[in-house]
């Protein structure tokens, strides 16, 4: 690739994933305690990032490989993101007035979806960025492309966070806007290169949704993604404010304890740790770190112990991630690869749609509530059961786990 070119792609990345993830480390309790919203309609709200995705990544991919366009999929992602953006902002103005309308949190909830629609362009994204390395090192390729994603991803829910603290979460919802707006006009620079190939056929798609490492990663992605989704990205943030006591700028610490060792270790899982010790092994280690964390959750009364348990979860998704990710396209030709992304990232959607909607219902049920304070007994549950999940996606991981592409195979 050229190196100007990758550059520019990069920094859409970082662009891309910065404009969404300003405001998510405490958007769960901006809609309890701010706008009233029960955990069931905050669950919905953040499970509604992952409705959409899970709706439109397939067909996104399919119609990418169709037109031979990755691209112009993308700037429309970056458009939607500053319309989501804009609309939280307009919440948030609302919510400012000394009579908050019922019913606010429900706005919250589709511009929350419009923002999974654009993180539904993930597929061409990373389709494009991938179309640039040989077949063989799809894995080095999604270790690369996973730094920029998420160490911009550390500082969007770091600032975002100490932002809204500061100053109040208007602010942090238009530093999104913005972030979205730079990323459009990067990427209007970057140069595409179409897919070669014969276009996309029914039996073409069909023969792609039967590739044997396509389903495996698949299927562990939306494992780990539920749990990541009841949990981090769901409710440790409330589990913060309601047991623990941590502030709303605090808030954005959680996200930089999960994020930066998942960084680290993306960056070496596929390029380093697999190679050695096989993608199975580290895999496996993955979803164990996982799973230890969420037993360890319900244990920690202070930020520091909270703030170890986050990096204990990070680290088990940073082995994993890049690999899944790899599966889902190395053995599939170049030309069908926005269908086979479209495939896998769609159902992981399912895992990020059903693991907080799961969660909220679970801490309703199990924690009741006194004058509006979330029952520790109802986070445990959730935390529990988020670690028996953990635990079945290690042993699948083992079972049906094969060998990474050689060299040698190239499609």
């Amino acid at each position: 690739m050229e190196k100007k070119n990758e550059h520019f792609l990069l920094a859409a990345v970082f662009l891309f994933w910065f404009s969404v993830y300003t405001y998510p480390s405490f958007l769960t309790t901006y809609a309890t305690n701010t706008l009233g919203a029960t955990k069931t309609l905050a669950g919905m709200i953040v499970g509604s990032y992952g409705l959409t995705q899970m709706i439109l990544r397939i067909p996104l991919g399919i119609a990418s490989d169709a037109l031979k366009k990755r691209k112009l999929f993308v700037m429309i992602g970056f458009m939607l993101s500053i319309i989501a953006s804009a609309g939280l902002s307009v919440t948030a103005l609302i919510a400012g007035r000394e009579k908050i309308p019922e019913g606010l949190a429900y706005a919250v909830l589709v511009f929350r979806g419009m923002s999974g629609m654009m993180a539904a362009t993930w597929v061409n994204f990373s389709v494009l960025y991938a179309s640039s390395y040989r077949d063989d090192e799809a894995a080095v390729a999604m270790s690369r492309i996973v730094v920029p994603q998420c160490g911009s991803q550390i500082l969007a829910m770091l600032s975002g966070a100490l932002i809204a603290g500061a100053v109040g979460e208007l602010w942090a919802f238009l530093l999104a806007a913005a972030a979205g707006a730079a990323g459009l006009i990067v990427m209007s620079r970057v140069k595409e290169q179409p897919p070669t190939g014969e276009p996309l056929t029914v039996k073409g798609f069909l023969e792609v949704l039967r590739n044997r490492q396509l389903i495996c990663g698949t299927v562990l992605a939306m494992i780990y993604m539920l749990v990541v989704w009841t949990t981090v990205q769901g409710f440790v943030q409330n589990w913060a404010r309601d047991i623990i006591g941590m502030t709303t700028a605090q808030l954005g610490f959680l996200s930089v304890a999960n994020l930066l060792p998942n960084t680290v270790l993306s960056r070496f899982s596929g390029t380093v740790f697999a190679p050695k010790f096989g993608r199975k092994a580290v895999l496996a280690a993955g979803f164990a770190a996982i799973a230890a964390a969420c037993l360890l959750y319900p244990k920690t009364r202070s930020m520091g112990s909270l703030l170890a348990v986050q990096a204990l979860l990070g680290s088990g998704v940073g082995l994993i991630m890049p690999l899944t990710m790899a599966s889902a396209i190395e053995t599939v030709p170049n030309a069908r690869r926005g269908a086979a992304m479209g495939i896998y990232q769609a159902l992981y959607g399912v895992g990020m749609f059903l693991g907080p909607v799961i969660g909220g219902v679970i801490i309703d049920r199990f924690g009741g509530s006194a004058e509006g304070a979330a029952i520790t007994a109802g986070y445990t549950a959730n935390f529990y059961t988020a670690m028996g999940i953990a635990i079945f996606g290690g042993i699948l991981a083992v079972v049906i786990t094969g060998k990474s592409i050689s060299r040698t195979e190239r499609k």
